[in-house]
């Protein structure tokens, strides 16, 4: 299979969760504590806290090969990893599912949009980090509960593809802000950029994470409307409940915890939806699409590596102007230019790297020879995957891509290692 490649490549990054279009994808993410005390993931979702950390009897005690070979286009394979073996995706009994789309390869999880199951996503996480994990409820250096770190498949767009933060630069595991602006319209449909009363366009940051004790969860929303630039309006929202989302209107600075309320943009954790495409939910879905109207300077290198110094400094202050200052924006040049939400998972992630050598986490992509390749195992990634009874684990790694030669461009099947954890 041979990637459909994009002409324009937005800034990679590992935290991405997004897939693009006609992209091949598969998702990452990582895990840490919170500065409240407390263990938390990449995403800041914290775990249980306490001075005694709970022992786990649970272990990886079973393994097994799952292979892929049923690769036609809009094919799609499920795997019960409790089962060892292949399942059908029409009944409930799936925990993975590989599916094989005209253009792309996604994976998801049975859970939240993708399933009816109670399974989740912790990662991807390096391997040689996930290789030290004994089961997958514990982490390995503090011994605390991670149970609480895994994500259902959901909703995502412009912040999964262009995050708003980066995580733990400093080994604290927490989240640092890149106060990145979005833009945000009122109505993807439309190529306008210029606010109105009928179609208000906003431009948003979020310059903060943590409340005044240092919880994580607390997202502070810095915004205006893009027709009066000097009305800047802040507001620090209570997102830190792991089940529900607040839904925000930018237009009233209210937040709500009803879906059915007026809202442009909600908040989880870090998570960060637009009423619009996939996530628009509730009786008053809107056409809510987003855009990365600018960086500021000084955050990431040429190679978009993230600059830690830049980012341990809070550049709140600093980078205000970066808002106000509409007539430097990045704009969208047509109604399709708009980034709306669309079904993901962790599982898929945007690529790293440059044409034509990219990197997907769990495999490598060649453009030269229009291969992709499974990652070795020292710089291989993988996941934490929850079955869709919510009592068994897995850890997952792609360990080959196969081809018939070294010419084919169409591979023949694909290879995990999967070790299992199961039910008590």
């Amino acid at each position: 299979m041979t990637p459909i490649l994009p002409a324009v490549h937005t800034k990679p990054t590992t935290l991405a969760l997004l897939f693009s279009g006609s992209i091949l994808a598969l998702s990452m993410t990582g895990c840490g504590g919170g500065s409240d005390g407390t263990s938390s993931d990449s995403n800041g979702n914290v775990g249980n806290g306490g001075n005694t950390p709970p022992v786990s009897a649970a272990s990886f005690s079973e393994t097994a090969t799952w292979q892929v070979t049923n690769l036609a286009p809009d094919a799609m394979t499920c795997y019960d990893f409790d089962a060892k073996a292949e399942s059908s995706c029409d009944e409930n009994k799936w925990d993975i599912k590989f599916d094989n789309q005209a253009r792309s390869v996604k994976l998801w999880s049975n859970s939240g949009d993708s399933g009816a199951g109670l399974g989740g996503v912790f990662g991807l996480i390096d391997w040689s980090d996930l290789s030290r994990y004994s089961n997958a409820t514990q982490d390995p250096d503090t011994k605390r509960d991670i149970t609480t770190h895994y994500h259902e498949d959901r909703s995502g767009g412009i912040f999964d593809a262009q995050p708003w933060f980066e995580y733990n630069l400093k080994g604290n595991h927490q989240l640092y802000p890149n106060n990145r602006v979005y833009l945000v319209t009122t109505d993807n449909s439309s190529a306008m950029t210029d606010s109105s009363v009928q179609q208000p366009i906003y431009a948003i940051q979020i310059t903060n994470y943590y409340n005044e004790t240092g919880a994580s969860g607390y997202p502070t929303l810095r915004w205006i409307d893009t027709a009066l630039p000097n009305k800047v309006q802040t507001q620090t929202i209570d997102a830190s409940n792991n089940d529900n989302w607040v839904y925000f209107d930018l237009t009233t600075g209210k937040s709500s915890s009803d879906k059915n309320s007026t809202w442009q943009i909600g908040f989880k954790r870090n998570d960060v939806i637009l009423n619009g495409g996939d996530s628009a939910i509730g009786t008053k879905k809107g056409k809510v699409g987003g855009y990365l109207a600018t960086t500021p300077a000084g955050y990431y290198d040429a190679q978009g590596k993230p600059i830690t110094s830049q980012f341990t400094t809070d550049g709140s202050a600093a980078t205000l102007t970066n808002l106000t200052t509409t007539a430097v924006y990045d704009r969208p040049m047509s109604a399709r230019s708009w980034v709306i939400d669309s079904k993901g998972s962790d599982l898929n992630p945007a690529y790293t790297g440059n044409f034509p050598n990219l990197d997907f986490g769990w495999y490598t992509y060649n453009g030269m020879t229009h291969q992709l390749n499974a990652k070795p195992v020292d710089s291989a990634q993988g996941a934490l995957i929850r079955s869709a009874e919510g009592n068994s684990y897995a850890r997952v790694r792609l360990d080959k891509i196969n081809y018939p030669d070294s010419s084919a461009t169409t591979a023949t099947s694909w290879e995990f290692k999967i070790d299992i954890q199961p039910a008590p």
